[in-house]
């Protein structure tokens, strides 16, 4: 096994050794199998997969152990955080998933988690280490946060040390949030964000940050994918989502990321689903428009899901045209579940 441990995961340990009996533990067992076309052929890969989550008074945790048929074992501990009262609120210190804003297939406002959404085959979030302190009430929360204390500028962004903060405001039908964070890497970096009820079937989300510099993910056509540093920079986005009585839903975002390679900054995503008993299908479309000399592409995805507690049985399905073939042409992912 290939243990994912730091130094400060075994100190927590320590700590709450002598906790209490867990309150409550859900175990989930998965297998899933992935088939991907490129243009150096194709390839699979299989795994299984074992999620154990728990919580406690004072501690709380999510740890998997995975056996792939391309990485071997591996065990990671993707949450273990020890939560007490403090000061009107309550402090957190561990490793823990923070992620914040509104959007569905991207949120410019997730500067601590900084997650694919749009992961075709998504696993369990691994959180970040850090300090934490939060409090809220019925219309008003705040969140502080020292991410991975002790470091400074690290390979992958969420990896760096950084210090955040997160005002939440509820005012009638409208979320309203506001962030500010700040790193070695990025400098300053705020922005807002809203969500508002609309009626019973529509609901409209925007967000925007503005950051003082950036690393922007570089392609060569003789050199490997790099970090390379530039000034300035922001991200934004706009969407809706829609849904009827019979449960049809559709989603639509247009989004831009400064930070992405060209090709890939501008996006437009229009998804469609419906829900009937047990059983889920949708089909979006992600549309990414050309930059200088670097083509656009399409990006098609369709899925059906069937769900009936404790079983979870999916299977996906997602083609790629034009300048987004350097990565892959299809992707076909298959997954069956089962949670105790």
């Amino acid at each position: 096994m290939k243990p994912y441990l730091q130094p400060w995961t075994w100190a927590l340990l320590a700590c709450c050794n002598a906790a209490q009996a867990d309150d409550s533990a859900v175990l989930t067992l998965r297998a899933q199998t992935e088939s991907i076309e490129s243009a150096a052929g194709q390839s699979s890969r299989n795994y299984v997969l074992g999620e154990l989550r728990w919580q406690s008074d004072l501690l709380r945790g999510v740890v998997t152990a995975r056996q792939d048929s391309r990485d071997g074992a591996v065990l990671r501990i993707n949450e273990l955080s020890l939560e007490r009262p403090l000061a009107g609120g309550f402090a957190t210190i561990g490793k823990k998933v923070m992620s914040w804003d509104v959007g569905y297939a991207f949120r410019p406002l997730d500067v601590v988690q900084q997650e694919d959404r749009r992961a075709l085959n998504p696993n369990t979030l691994e959180g970040v280490p850090m300090l934490a302190w939060e409090a809220f009430d019925e219309r008003h929360a705040i969140t502080v946060a020292w991410t991975n204390p002790g470091h400074g500028k690290h390979d992958q962004p969420q990896d760096d040390g950084a210090l955040a903060v997160r005002l939440y405001r509820q005012q009638g039908a409208t979320d309203q949030y506001a962030v500010l964070r700040g790193s070695g890497r990025n400098g300053l970096e705020g922005g807002v964000s809203f969500s508002h009820v609309a009626s019973e079937a529509l609901e409209l989300h925007g967000s925007v940050l503005l950051q003082q510099r950036h690393d922007a993910w570089v392609y060569g056509p003789r050199t490997p994918p790099r970090w390379q540093r530039r000034e300035g920079g922001g991200k934004a986005l706009a969407g809706l989502t829609w849904t009827t009585e019979s449960k049809f839903s559709v989603l639509g975002e247009a989004w831009l990321d400064r930070t992405a390679a060209p090709g890939r900054q501008r996006n437009l995503l229009l998804r469609a689903s419906q829900t009937e008993g047990d059983w889920e299908v949708a089909a979006d479309v992600l549309w990414q428009a050309g930059q200088g000399a670097v083509a656009g592409s399409r990006v098609t995805s369709l899925a059906a899901s069937w769900k009936a507690s404790p079983w979870l049985v999916s299977a996906s399905l997602r083609h790629f045209s034009g300048a987004a073939t350097v990565a892959a042409r299809n992707v076909a992912v298959a997954t069956v579940q089962y949670g105790f």
